[in-house]
């Protein structure tokens, strides 16, 4: 049996690597008929392990994101909560703990509405991941060659065969999730994501295989490749 679990959805980006003069967010922009943020709303709402989805959005797209449930489900759907994030991905994340802190489940999911070809296996894999490890998150590996850079210096290559691409959703135990964030705040330490911040407390991570197709919409080129492959049928 699946354990249950919390997903908070990020919706709150700046989309500032999209397009600076965008007046929609790109988590509303259409994809085969529905807006992308809809892709994983609706994986979680189907899935019965999910107890609570929390949408963290910005203040600014609060209407337009309730209006877009209403015309897909009838209503903004009892199991979806809305949070107005902050100014960065751990400030958001953050807030989204703050509004679960008093009824969490065990688990908690973080995923980049922005990534919509995620899929209920890798969910599954990564609530499997759970029962042995504090922290589960998925990864590809890296197809260029890898350097660690700083400035216009390459400071050291990194050995590509051990090196990954991290995804979202990433999966943790409630109350690890918020150690973790705790001590980055306490440190006034901001990371790339949240597996970052639980390896500051010194527990281990464990890395399961992602998914190629989850790709992250970052870039008009990016969304012009998630509508094609929508459209050629290679991914709904």
């Amino acid at each position: 049996m699946k354990q249950t679990y919390d997903v908070i959805i990020l919706a709150a980006g700046s989309a500032s690597r999209f397009n600076d003069q965008l007046e929609v967010n790109k988590i509303m922009l259409p994809l085969g008929g529905r807006p992308v943020f809809d892709y994983s709303l609706s994986l979680f709402l189907e899935d019965e392990s999910c107890r609570k989805i929390w949408l963290v959005i910005r203040q600014i797209d609060r209407q337009a994101l309730i209006a877009a449930m209403q015309d897909l489900y009838g209503e903004q759907p009892e199991q979806v909560s809305l949070v107005i994030g902050g100014s960065e991905r751990q400030d958001s994340v953050a807030q989204a703990l703050k509004a679960l802190a008093d009824n969490a489940a065990p688990y908690t999911l973080v995923h980049d509405a922005a990534r919509p070809f995620i899929h209920t296996d890798l969910v599954n894999h990564l609530l499997e991941g759970l029962k042995g490890f504090s922290a589960v998150i998925p990864g590809i590996p890296a197809k260029d060659s890898m350097k660690l850079v700083k400035g216009d210096k390459v400071i050291q290559s990194l050995y590509r065969p051990e090196v990954r691409h991290v995804q979202t959703p990433q999966g943790f135990e409630t109350t690890c999730l918020i150690e973790a964030l705790n001590k980055a705040d306490a440190d006034n330490y901001y990371g790339n994501e949240e597996g970052e911040l639980v390896e500051r407390l010194g527990i281990e991570v464990k890395m399961i295989d992602g998914l190629e197709e989850n790709l992250k919409i970052t870039t008009p080129l990016d969304y012009a490749f998630a509508r094609l492959l929508v459209e050629k049928g290679q991914l709904s």
